[in-house]
């Protein structure tokens, strides 16, 4: 079983898997915690997965009998993980199985809640999410003389590198160049204060090319690897000057001037970062929902509610998708058009019910999660997928899902 750190390339194809008609089975699982809570969260999952499989409508007793030994091999693979829980921690394992298919195990550096999904592709709006909140941020520290520059991505700190920045006068205190040449009488004090005229008049000039060397080098890496935003740290009164050596591309993605300490560790570093993170995101989703509530006016640009917001994902109509974060909603799914729709009856019922399509009139399928399969849809479908986390409040007003639109 492939067990490896998340990255955006496996995110990207898990999400974008082809629905089919076998079972697939999907774990999300907190990796620490009491081995006491762990084992009880495992019963209860393996027990909705179990209640999953016998409510589905749209599997033959063949197919049933597939997930229930995909179930098993999850329920076995997780209590393996249990047994080597630690007490305190961070993150979450997600695993994914599927039937002819070789079994993936992900570590995800950040909580997400435990649950399990039995349908016909991977779930992946935990997924989803972690790419829309979790962007790519590019740090560069700086002082007069040192810098550090790396990147945060969920959670996490990647390609640390420090510069230093030397002149020559720190090479004569050393012993370096020029330190052996000897002065005499009364030109020693001459020489003594034209040196120190060149060292005054040198400080500018080699603070110059120290930032001119830290913003090429910047520039660099975000050629071989882009980033969304930038946070500039260092003296206050030196970060103009840092701002004013970056390349445009940089210049435009920055989103903070932070007054930080440049001999930070990577987890400072990391804890530093992570309040400019919330509040660009709690930013970016107040000015989404602004826009969305313009457009439900006379404009007619955005939709509000899940019934309106699914019919115009269907039609091809959204340009973004929002979606509360880590909401789901049980609902169903038409196999023959695709349409989504939720039945509040299906939330009572716990035995099999056939339903019709409202679009098309063919038989319908539950699925445990209508918003996942929307996000799905929105993504093979080029829409932008916007989770949101800290104005949930103003988006359960608007009926919890939204979106703006391409066309009307």
């Amino acid at each position: 079983m492939a067990r490896d750190m998340i990255t955006q390339d496996r995110i990207a194809r898990l999400i974008a898997m082809p629905r089919g008609e076998s079972p697939y089975i999907t774990v999300y699982f907190r990796a620490w915690g009491s081995l006491a809570e762990r084992r009880a969260s495992l019963k209860n999952l393996i027990r909705e997965g179990e209640a999953q499989i016998e409510t589905d409508t749209g599997w033959s007793d063949g197919r049933k009998k597939e997930a229930r030994a995909l179930l098993e091999q999850a329920r076995a693979t997780c209590e393996g993980l249990v047994e080597t829980t630690p007490v305190h921690g961070r993150g979450s394992h997600a695993l994914f199985l599927g039937h002819d298919q070789p079994a993936e195990q992900l570590h995800l550096p950040l909580d997400v809640r435990d649950r399990i999904v039995v349908d016909r592709s991977p779930y992946a709006s935990p997924l989803s999410s972690l790419i829309d909140q979790f962007e790519r941020y590019g740090v560069l520290l700086c002082d007069q003389k040192r810098a550090k520059l790396f990147e945060v991505h969920l959670g996490q700190v990647e390609d640390w590198e420090e510069l230093v920045q030397e002149d020559e006068y720190e090479r004569e205190a050393r012993g370096g160049y020029g330190a052996s040449r000897k002065r005499s009488g009364s030109a020693a004090g001459g020489v003594q204060g034209l040196d120190e005229l060149r060292r005054r008049n040198h400080a500018q000039f080699v603070l110059h090319q120290h930032l001119g060397t830290v913003a090429d080098r910047a520039f660099r890496r975000f050629r071989l690897r882009s980033f969304d935003r930038l946070v500039l740290g260092g003296p206050r009164e030196l970060l103009p000057q840092l701002e004013e050596h970056l390349h445009s591309y940089l210049r435009q993605r920055i989103v903070a001037r932070e007054e930080l300490a440049v001999d930070l560790t990577p987890d400072q570093a990391r804890k530093a970062v992570a309040p400019v993170e919330q509040r660009v995101e709690a930013e970016k989703e107040r000015e989404l929902l602004a826009e969305i509530q313009d457009g439900l006016g006379s404009s007619g640009m955005a939709t509000a509610g899940l019934d309106e917001t699914l019919r115009s994902l269907f039609f091809g109509k959204v340009r973004t998708l929002v979606v509360v974060d880590g909401e789901a909603q049980p609902g169903r799914e038409c196999p023959e058009c695709s349409f989504l729709f939720v039945r509040p009856q299906d939330e009572q019922e716990r035995t099999p019910t056939l339903v019709e399509c409202p679009l098309c009139k063919r038989p319908t399928r539950r699925v445990p999660d209508v918003i996942d399969e929307a996000i799905e849809l929105a993504i093979l479908s080029g829409a932008r997928v916007e989770h949101v986390m800290y104005a949930q409040d103003e988006l359960r007003a608007l009926g919890g899902v939204a979106a703006v639109l391409r066309f009307k």
